[in-house]
């Protein structure tokens, strides 16, 4: 814990030098063709390049693309808010990081947020939402309840549809890809039906360049119910 609050301190300390630098010392900005603008577009980063997944989990989805994807049941330690606007991420995040910096928890990506339906309606919008650090496997730990108001709980099996995304976390990023993804399910309809509220998985964390971070939305889905044709009736 003391490492990371160092770390965050000293990158705080090298912006504001930065910012602080003359103009005449900044380097000028460099004019490059399209083409070595897309040779120099690093890489995707893996989904555990900051904290490994856990046990069973799939890789983030490639961003823009939308897939099906099962995960197996999980444990997590969970906060939650109360009649919260998009932005009380910081509230939530906190107290989990006590908990497991107490519990010695080991962090583990992503970082889970799931949304009340009508919170990713319309800016503004209010409702409740909850913040999950998971554990590595469900043996880890204990349920109940954790340090503060955090809560031990495991999850268990579901499938979901997933749309991915790459670089800085946007709200209205966020809402829209939560549209896409119904767009999706309504095309789909005959295969899949939705299954709960929408959440989002974070992969990386500060530390990382934030035009390289992997995020996605989701949402649970499970098989649509078909209907039986009935027996033909006799003449």
């Amino acid at each position: 814990m003391l490492r990371s609050i160092l770390t965050v301190a000293a990158v705080l300390a090298a912006q504001t030098a930065r910012a602080d630098e003359p103009q005449s010392a900044k380097s000028k900005p460099r004019v490059v063709s399209t083409q070595t603008r897309e040779a120099e577009k690093p890489p995707l980063r893996a989904a555990d390049s900051d904290a490994p997944l856990p046990e069973g989990w799939p890789a983030a989805t490639e961003p823009r693309k939308i897939e099906v994807k099962a995960y197996p049941a999980y444990r997590s330690a969970v906060a939650r808010a109360q009649n919260a606007r998009l932005n009380a991420d910081n509230a939530l995040f906190f107290p989990l990081f006590l908990h497991i910096s107490r519990k010695n928890v080991a962090m583990t990506a992503p970082v889970v947020n799931t949304y009340t339906p009508q919170m990713l309606e319309k800016p503004g919008a209010e409702g409740d939402m909850s913040m999950e650090f998971l554990y590595s496997s469900t043996k880890q730990g204990e349920l109940g309840a954790g340090v503060g108001a955090v809560r031990v709980e495991d999850h268990p099996a579901a499938t979901f549809a997933c749309l991915g995304f790459v670089g800085a976390m946007n709200d209205d990023v966020m809402r829209d890809g939560v549209r896409d993804l119904r767009a999706w399910l309504d095309e789909h309809k005959s295969e899949w039906t939705a299954d709960g509220p929408p959440r989002r998985l974070g992969y990386h964390g500060p530390m990382t360049p934030e035009a390289e971070r992997r995020w996605e939305v989701q949402l649970p889905i499970k098989p649509a119910k078909t209907i039986e044709e009935k027996p033909a009736t006799r003449k």
